[in-house]
């Protein structure tokens, strides 16, 4: 559905209100769309990072955020299960039961649209996010809130 959580998600960050995500963003393919507030203000501090670090705007893109057990299932399908030695975890802090934490995320330069390293992306993440992963073969990072 056209339009469908199309809504801006202001941030207090530092006395400044900021708005560089969509509720849309973090919908999962059945239009469920759900961001914890610890979250949304990890993402913003990284894009922030982001910004200084390169000395420009940066872009972060919302790959994956949360899951129902049914997107787990379909995921693992093709992935495999943590415990099979595949890349799915179980209890994944992307299902909708722990409350938007968690998100799978890229980031690119705004003006050429050079991806920023998964190292680089994950090294400044881990300033803000409880947990964080940066070793997927795809080049996304994992990054959840989980202690916040």
């Amino acid at each position: 559905m056209h339009g469908r959580n199309n809504i801006s998600l202001l941030t207090d960050l530092d006395g400044e209100r900021i708005s560089h995500f969509k509720l849309r963003e973090f919908e999962n393919k059945d239009g469920l769309a759900m961001v914890h507030t610890n979250t949304l203000i990890a993402l913003e501090k990284t894009r922030r990072a982001l910004c200084t670090h390169y000395g420009t705007d940066v872009q972060i893109l919302i790959t994956d955020a949360v899951r129902t057990l049914e997107d787990l299932k379909r995921l693992a399908a093709r992935y495999g299960w943590i415990d099979e030695g595949g890349t799915v975890a179980r209890r994944s802090k992307h299902l909708a039961e722990f409350g938007g934490i968690a998100v799978d995320i890229i980031a690119v330069v705004t003006h050429n649209r050079n991806p920023v390293p998964p190292k680089v992306l994950g090294s400044l993440c881990r300033r803000y996010f409880n947990f964080v992963k940066d070793d997927y073969r795809d080049g996304h990072v994992h990054a959840d809130t989980r202690e916040k």
